[in-house]
């Protein structure tokens, strides 16, 4: 996937480096959560847990469908690319 975004002259080739070597980390890290966290399992009618961490995940019991899980989800992934960044944060070009 690529995003072309026209920066004008404010853009220099420090930042631009910059902006791409942070985008790569990103990008990167984004394709290690999806595989190390591919997928779920329904557990019972308010649980699914990941596939990959084994971590279990409520769901609400009176909204358990697979939208809500897929949200549920999508969130979990969200936290696990969090902490990848935040332990990559000091060694790469993500500075936080």
């Amino acid at each position: 996937m690529s995003i072309d975004i026209e920066f004008g002259t404010s853009l220099n080739n420090g930042d631009a480096a910059h902006l791409a070597a942070t985008t790569e980390a990103i990008t990167s890290a984004m394709q290690r959560v999806r595989e190390q966290h591919a997928a779920y399992s329904w557990v019972w009618t308010d649980e699914i847990r990941c596939r990959g961490c084994n971590a279990s995940l409520d769901i609400p019991l009176l909204a358990s469908t697979k939208v809500n899980a897929d949200k549920a989800f999508q969130e979990h992934q969200a936290v696990q690319l969090d902490a990848l960044l935040a332990a990559d944060g000091g060694s790469g070009p993500l500075v936080r």
